[in-house]
C-alpha cells in the first residue's frame, strides 16, 4: 500500500494555496507567518546584502571616531604648542622687565652680554657693543638736493659696493614689524621697496599676494635680490626713481634715510616715495635712532654723535674662535707678511684681510622724524612708533593737498 501526501491548505492574506507536504516541511514557520501577516522578509540574497550594509555602516562609523580622535589629538597638540609659545614669551617679557627694571638678568642671559640684548628680529645680541666715530658733515656746495655729497659717495656707495656679497650673509630676515605690515597690505598690491638691499623683504611681498618692484643705489645687491628672490629690480637713487607718478599701492624704505647727510636731501627721499604712491597708498620708513641703550633698544649700536662712522668688519658669520686662536693669526700674518716682502719688495703692503670699512650714517633723535614728515604735504601720518633702535612711521597718500598761499 503506498502512502500518497496528504495536501494542506495554507490561507495567506485572504488567499487560499495548496501545498503538497513535502514542500510545506521546507518552508520555515517564519516566512509561513510573515506570509500569513502580509510581509515579505525577502530571499537569502537580500538579507545576505543587508547584512553587508550594515558591516559597511559600522565600519564606517569606526572610521568616523577614528578621525575624530585624530582632529582631537591633533587639536590637544596645538593647544601645548601654543601654550608653550605664550609661555617663552611670558618668560621673555619677565627678562625685559627685570632689565628694564635694573634687576639682574637670569643666568642664562649673562652669556650673552649686559641686560640680555636683542636685535631688531628678536635674535639674542652675543657679540661687544658697537663703538662709532663722530665725524662732521660739510654744509652742501649746492641747494640742489640731487646732488650727492662726497661724504656719501665715499662711505655709503663705494662702501656698499665692497661689501655687498658679505653684508648679505648678514641680512637674511625682514624685521617682525615690516613683515607685519607688508602682509596686511590688501592681495594684488604693488609694493616699490626703495632701497631694497639684497632684498630680505620681498619674499614676504610675494607670500602676501603682490607684485613687488625693487631700487637699490648698490648694483651688487640688486643684482643679489633678482638672483635669489626672482625680483623685477633696478639701480636707481631713492631721491629721483624712474617710476610713474601714483603707480604704487604701497612703498617701504627701511633703513635707508640715515644714510642721507643732509635735511633736504631727506625731505625729497619722502617726496619721492609719496610721489610714486596711488591717493590713499601707504608708505612704511624705518632709520636708525639715536636712543640706543638696554632698556629702549637693547641692540649693540651705541651712537657719541648724531652724525657718525659705524665700522663694518669683514668676519664671517656664524664662526667662533678658539681661545688664543687670534694671537696665532695675527703672529701667522706677520710672518706671510715678511715673507711676501722678502719675495717682492713691492708688495710690503700686502694685507691677507680686507680694511675695516666705515659707513656713514645719520642718526634720529625722537621727534626728528615727525618733523621731516611735516615737510611732505602730500603725506599724512598714521602712525610713529619706535621698534628696536629705530625711529618707525607709516604715512597714508592724501587724495587732496591743501594748497600753500
Amino acid at each position: 500500500m503506498s502512502l500518497r501526501p496528504v495536501p494542506h491548505t495554507v490561507v495567506c492574506a485572504g488567499v487560499s494555496m495548496v501545498f503538497p507536504f513535502p514542500v510545506l516541511c521546507r518552508v520555515s514557520v517564519v516566512r509561513v507567518l510573515a506570509l500569513r501577516r502580509g510581509v515579505n522578509v525577502g530571499t537569502y540574497a537580500d538579507r545576505k546584502r543587508k547584512r553587508k550594509r550594515k558591516q559597511q555602516q559600522n565600519s564606517h562609523g569606526t572610521a568616523m571616531l577614528f578621525f575624530v580622535a585624530t582632529l582631537r589629538k591633533g587639536g590637544k597638540r596645538a593647544q601645548k604648542k601654543e601654550f608653550k609659545k605664550q609661555q617663552k614669551a611670558a618668560e621673555r617679557e619677565a627678562v625685559e622687565g627685570a632689565a628694564g627694571a635694573g634687576d639682574s638678568p637670569p643666568e642664562g642671559d649673562r652669556a650673552i652680554g649686559p641686560d640680555g640684548r636683542r636685535g631688531p628680529s628678536g635674535q639674542k645680541l652675543k657679540g661687544p657693543e658697537q663703538k662709532t666715530t663722530a665725524v662732521a658733515v660739510e654744509p652742501p656746495v649746492a641747494d640742489n638736493p640731487f646732488v650727492t655729497p662726497a661724504l656719501e659717495a665715499e662711505n655709503v656707495h663705494r662702501v656698499y659696493d665692497a661689501i655687498a656679497d658679505h653684508w648679505n650673509h648678514t641680512r637674511y630676515k625682514a624685521w617682525p614689524r615690516v613683515e607685519g605690515f607688508i602682509r596686511s597690505l590688501p592681495f594684488g598690491s604693488v609694493v616699490a621697496d626703495l632701497g631694497c638691499g639684497n632684498g630680505k623683504n620681498l619674499p614676504h611681498v610675494k607670500a602676501a599676494g603682490g607684485f613687488a618692484v625693487a631700487s637699490d643705489m648698490c648694483a651688487p645687491l640688486v643684482r643679489i635680490a633678482a638672483e635669489e628672490h626672482g625680483a623685477c629690480g633696478l639701480v636707481a637713487d631713492c631721491l629721483v626713481t624712474p617710476f610713474r607718478s601714483g603707480g604704487f599701492d604701497a612703498a617701504i624704505s627701511i633703513a635707508v634715510l640715515h644714510h642721507l647727510s643732509t635735511e633736504p636731501r631727506r625731505v625729497q627721499a619722502l617726496r619721492e616715495a609719496a610721489r610714486v604712491l596711488r591717493p590713499g597708498g601707504l608708505f612704511l620708513v624705518y632709520c636708525w635712532s639715536y636712543e640706543q641703550d638696554d632698556q629702549l633698544s637693547r641692540s649693540r649700536h651705541r651712537f657719541v654723535a648724531q652724525d657718525v662712522l659705524v665700522p663694518w668688519s669683514f668676519r664671517t658669520p656664524g664662526i667662533k674662535k678658539v681661545k688664543g686662536q687670534e694671537k696665532a693669526e695675527a703672529e701667522a700674518q706677520a710672518l706671510a707678511r715678511e715673507a711676501a716682502a722678502e719675495a717682492d719688495p713691492g708688495s710690503a703692503d700686502w694685507q691677507e684681510q680686507p680694511p675695516v670699512c666705515q659707513r656713514y650714517c645719520h642718526v634720529y633723535c625722537e621727534g626728528e622724524l615727525d618733523k621731516l614728515l611735516a615737510q611732505v604735504p602730500e603725506l599724512e601720518v598714521v602712525e610713529i612708533y619706535f621698534d628696536t633702535g629705530n625711529w618707525c612711521a607709516i604715512s597714508r597718500r592724501r587724495h587732496k593737498v591743501a594748497e600753500v598761499s
